[in-house]
């Protein structure tokens, strides 16, 4: 099973898949592989359940369990396109139901005490790379994958000064990303800094080591920002200023059509998760009843 793995994994980097999700899926097959021996199971000898008592063994999110589900079909669709296997145990197996959650999010007043610490506390060239990954993470809905992995051949500035950015989204597909011309500036002052560093790496964002940027890193500097505000929230990763720019988008009154092309989302049923309200629209509503 070992070399099969790997075979798939060269697979996937052949593919374009992103470091994460190699990784992600590497990790997920070897906790699978590790059950296997522990069942004393044969890989290319499973069947439905098998997979199943898997799947429902692991004492983690549900999220995770699909996650781990969807490496192994990836993995299993692999082996049988390959004639390596007959029949694929795994692909009537079903994804596990999840409860949807409304996203957590910052208000307006809580966004922009956030960036006002980001420009008052940070200094010198990582505080400066700070500011520009809040507001690119802020203005954009740019997931975290697609920053860390930004690299100078996918910036252009166009005639207006302003830049766009191609990235590669989830599914590997290539999309654009716009930013605005008080955003265009920032970045502007960033990369001069940053190409002024001779490092040999191409990527955009570096740590203060000058090594490359990694996703934990970016967590962990937006936890920090979050906690010197004072903002406490359920979640306080990146994801949630992503939520953030997709709900102040619709707040705005913004198509969400066009909320679910700047986010990249596959399913408008995605995007209207952002039609949610909260606790301040409904104290509005409540308000109108006179009496």
């Amino acid at each position: 099973m070992k070399k099969n793995v790997e075979r798939f994994c060269r697979w996937m980097r052949l593919q374009h898949y992103s470091k994460t999700t190699i990784n992600e899926y590497q990790r997920e097959i070897k906790r699978f592989e590790t059950f296997l021996q522990t069942e004393e199971l044969e890989y290319n000898e499973l069947q439905m359940v098998d997979i199943e008592d898997f799947i429902y063994s692991l004492d983690v999110s549900e999220r995770t369990k699909n996650r781990a589900l969807s490496a192994i079909k990836s993995f299993y669709r692999y082996l049988q396109s390959r004639g390596m296997i007959a029949e694929n145990p795994a692909e009537k197996v079903r994804s596990i139901r999840t409860r949807k959650k409304n996203p957590v999010y910052l208000t307006e007043n809580e966004y922009k005490l956030l960036i006002q610490a980001v420009n008052e506390q940070s200094r010198g060239f990582t505080g400066l790379r700070d500011r520009v990954i809040i507001v690119l993470l802020l203005t954009t809905g740019m997931r975290v994958s697609e920053i860390v992995s930004m690299t100078f051949e996918n910036i252009s500035l166009d005639s207006g000064n302003l830049y766009t950015l191609e990235i590669i989204r989830k599914g590997q597909e290539m999309d654009y990303v716009y930013l605005s011309r008080k955003i265009s500036q920032l970045f502007e002052e960033y990369l001069k800094k940053r190409k002024a560093i001779n490092t040999g790496s191409n990527s955009v964002f570096l740590t203060y080591r000058l090594k490359e940027l990694d996703r934990s890193a970016v967590y962990r500097l937006v936890k920090k920002y979050f906690e010197m505000t004072g903002i406490d929230k359920k979640k306080m990763g990146p994801h949630v200023l992503r939520h953030t720019f997709a709900t102040t988008l619709m707040r705005k009154d913004v198509s969400l059509y066009k909320i679910k092309e700047l986010m990249n989302h596959k399913n408008i049923s995605t995007t209207e998760r952002y039609l949610h309200v909260d606790e301040e629209d409904l104290r509005d509503v409540v308000e109108k009843i006179d009496i």
